[in-house]
């Protein structure tokens, strides 16, 4: 177990089996949310790469193969998304959606198409936190891409308010901060925007504890790899 225990409100101990914290996108997306809603958790991280048997150790927790999966009790979830949705269930005090219908639309809408589309922004620019690196050029469909995050993230901020997508922090922002960070890795020109809004993300506390675990962790070879394409 890695040492990412937080003690909240609810007498529970839940378990988050991730990825490496630096690079894995969709175990960050959990883990903010199990944060924001201050819950006692301990990660359980499956040595992605580094260790032998890592993929046999997911099978233990999942038979889907994937990592992040949330364990309460005899309960498996697996699933980014569900997971965080879970977690607002269980820690409505949270708020991780907003009390008004329509933002939580617009919420379940917009984390849903992060969870489904983005197919070139995620193969070109791959998730790796502590990573700094200038593409020279990027694929005309990651453009298209990148101006679709644009549209939503200004949409969305014009219909809360901001600072954050609907409003106050939501699974929203769980959704789309690993956007947030490879644009930051690859040196994305962000409009004034975007630029307000990716700076709101990283000054929370949660993404800077996010980040002290991730600069922890073992490098993976292959995925450092794509900083120099």
């Amino acid at each position: 177990m890695t040492g990412c225990a937080f003690h909240g409100k609810m007498a529970r101990m839940l378990r988050l089996v991730i990825a490496n914290l630096n690079y894995s996108s969709w175990s960050m997306r959990p883990w903010l949310a199990l944060k924001h809603a201050r819950a006692e958790f301990r990660c359980h991280d499956v040595g992605l790469k580094t260790e032998a048997g890592w993929k046999e150790r997911i099978l233990q927790f999942s038979g889907a193969g994937n990592v992040p999966i949330l364990i309460d009790g005899a309960l498996c979830v697996h699933e980014s998304l569900a997971i965080c949705e879970y977690v607002a269930e269980l820690f409505p005090e949270a708020k991780l959606w907003p009390e008004a219908r329509e933002l939580r639309a617009r919420g379940r809408a917009i984390s849903c198409e992060m969870h489904a589309a983005f197919a070139s922004l995620r193969s070109e620019l791959t998730s790796n936190l502590r990573g700094r690196t200038v593409l020279r050029s990027l694929r005309p469909e990651t453009r298209a891409d990148i101006a679709r995050v644009f549209e939503i993230w200004k949409a969305s901020l014009d219909a809360s308010g901001g600072p954050f997508l609907l409003g106050d922090f939501s699974i929203a922002d769980c959704m789309f901060f690993p956007v947030a960070g490879r644009f930051r890795t690859y040196g994305v020109e962000l409009d004034d925007t975007a630029r307000r809004y990716s700076e709101a993300l990283f000054r929370l506390e949660i993404v800077k504890q996010l980040e002290a675990e991730g600069a922890n962790t073992p490098s993976i070879p292959e995925y450092d790899a794509f900083l120099s394409h």
